[in-house]
């Protein structure tokens, strides 16, 4: 049971970092990029599901934060429907 709590003491905690430093960041950007997209018109639930996501894949953020430029990059041409 304490292996839970930890697990999921990491991570809420890892969502919340990732949150701060990636997820927010690439939704300013790519609002400035497309201020229409419909991922930009509503940032509460933009980052609740990012969050969500966080939570769920948990182990993978750290592959996110480790590359956090290039994955903001490619989320934005992403999320905006860009090919390069």
């Amino acid at each position: 049971m304490e292996f839970l709590y930890f697990y999921m003491l990491f991570a809420f905690s890892g969502a919340f970092t990732v949150s701060v430093t990636v997820w927010y960041p690439a939704f300013l950007v790519a609002k400035e990029l497309d201020p229409t997209n419909v991922v930009c018109q509503n940032m509460s639930l933009y980052l609740a599901l990012c969050f969500a996501f966080s939570v769920v894949f948990a182990p993978a953020l750290l592959i996110i934060i480790l590359n956090t430029e290039e994955f903001i990059k490619a989320f934005v041409n992403s999320i905006l429907g860009k090919t390069e």
